[in-house]
């Protein structure tokens, strides 16, 4: 197998290690360079990165008062508040691992997620209190900054030290818990802060759920970049608009579902919204067309880049060559990034095996074939690697179709749908037919009433294999995503299968 690489790029002067009290020396090392610098926004409120690192410590303090130590599991069950960051600092530092369920899953859905970690104590909202116990709460974090700062104990922790227990989207199957060390964690934060370029100089405004991986890196990358952040409680596109150009944002990272929004704006040409250098999108493969149009409208450009619950960042298009950026791949290995395509030596298609700085160790309580003993991650994705380097993902191993023998990738025929000038959102499942042993059906959102499945026939038969195209199409109002911009295509064939 051909092993590409980008490992021994130099990191910009802005490389991050694992540090003595890993993540959170990520927040006590931007507090000594920055101390009275702002470091986080929410609402009406602003603290400084010195002031940020004195409430972890204080949270840090009374978590070990109540028994919580190295090794063990605290879940953060709460929606997006400052509160939220100071608690998963203040557990990573005093050496214990914090694993972040989504509050807005069923009390069915979060029953087992947290059962399956088997935490310690937990820090939860109201809501959520009857699903942990009064024995294992711990207090949320105060928002007072103490002037009698208490010092936890920080112990010493290694690079293998469980830090970080994401969940995965659960798109094929039931979520399972990603442990990620204190190495990959400040792995990943690593190449952000590198290919983003991110600096101090930056303004970041965050509207992703700190529950999802994307949210909590982001966050992270920022505070070791020393940029001024701000958190919102939930997004709202207006809002975030406004804040853009009010204060002077540069960086947004956005998902998939915020991208069909923004291109539905009927003012979007009228926001000022030059501060930015960018639209961040890693969450889910980039629309083309969808971007183009943004773009077009806003002169802000995609910086598309591609990572997972397991491995935090993959690939990244070069920041600092725009000319080199691509719609259609998310780029090159991250630093410290090897990629290799199972099979046989020279294959130009194959599933993408991967390992690297921000690897995940494996699922928690969970047993898989994912990893395998040389260190290297089976991803689930079918990828192409063309000769200059390039990444291009194909699709999902489990989601590619067998028709008549031929493997037919679902996001081809949806990329090929949603060019359509009067589509909006698409998605494509498989279902059992006797004759070609599975066939596509296409689920479209309409961008305009006049759109028929007469027409979509008519515009993928010129342009697709006969074998490719798909024999229903369903207009419907909306898809089902998850919130990094992700299709539900389970749940996708769940609600369309009749």
């Amino acid at each position: 197998m051909n092993i590409i690489s980008r490992g021994d790029r130099t990191w910009n002067g802005r490389q991050i290690a694992v540090q003595t009290g890993g993540y959170a020396g990520i927040l006590r090392s931007s507090t000594q360079r920055w101390p009275d610098r702002i470091g986080l926004r929410f609402k009406d409120s602003h603290w400084s990165y010195a002031q940020l690192d004195a409430l972890v410590d204080s949270a840090a303090a009374e978590y070990q008062r109540r028994g919580v130590g190295p090794g063990d599991r605290v879940v953060l069950l709460m929606t997006n508040r400052p509160e939220y960051l100071i608690a998963q600092f203040a557990v990573s530092r005093i050496g214990a691992a914090f694993t972040t369920p989504n509050p807005y899953w069923t009390d069915a859905e979060l029953e087992p997620a947290i059962a399956a970690v088997a935490p310690t104590a937990a820090v939860v909202e109201d809501p959520y209190t009857a699903l942990v116990g009064e024995s294992r709460r711990l207090p949320i974090p105060s928002l007072h900054v103490p002037t009698d700062r208490a010092t936890p104990n920080e112990p010493d922790v290694t690079p293998t030290t469980p830090m970080y227990l994401p969940f995965s989207s659960g798109t094929t199957g039931l979520p399972k818990a990603v442990v990620h060390s204190a190495g990959s964690l400040c792995g990943g934060v690593a190449q952000l802060v590198t290919h983003l370029d991110l600096s101090e100089s930056d303004r970041l405004q965050l509207a992703l759920p700190l529950c999802h991986i994307f949210g909590a890196v982001m966050c992270g990358a920022g505070i070791a970049a020393g940029a001024e952040m701000t958190l919102f409680e939930r997004f709202d596109l207006t809002t975030c608009l406004d804040h853009v150009e009010r204060e002077r944002v540069t960086i947004l990272p956005i998902a998939g579902t915020v991208a069909y929004q923004l291109a539905q704006l009927e003012d979007l040409e009228q926001r000022d919204l030059s501060s930015l250098r960018m639209f961040m999108w890693g969450g889910s493969a980039v629309p083309v067309s969808l971007a183009r149009d943004i773009t077009a409208r806003t002169q802000v450009d995609f910086l598309c880049s591609y990572g997972m619950t397991e491995a935090i960042s993959v690939a990244f298009n070069p920041v600092e060559n725009r000319a080199e950026w691509s719609l259609e791949s998310p780029g090159f290995p991250t630093a410290g990034t090897q990629w290799r395509l199972a099979g046989e030596p020279g294959a130009l298609e194959g599933e993408l095996e991967i390992r690297g700085a921000s690897v995940a160790l494996g699922y928690a309580n969970a047993p898989t074939d994912a990893w395998l003993p040389d260190g290297w991650f089976r991803t689930g994705d079918i990828a192409r690697i063309h000769p200059d380097g390039r990444l291009q993902i194909i699709d999902r191993l489990k989601d590619m179709l067998k028709v008549s023998g031929f493997q037919v990738s679902p996001v081809e025929v949806e990329q090929t749908l949603i060019a359509h000038p009067l589509v909006r959102d698409c998605g494509v499942f498989g279902v059992p037919d006797p004759r070609s042993n599975e066939c596509p059906v296409a689920v479209v959102v309409p961008a305009s009433a006049d759109l028929t499945p007469d027409m979509l026939s008519d515009w993928v038969a010129e342009r697709l294999a006969g074998y490719k195209r798909p024999r229903r199409f369903v207009l419907t109002d909306e898809l089902p995503r998850a919130a990094s911009g992700k299709l539900l295509r389970r749940e996708l064939s769940a609600r369309h299968n009749s």
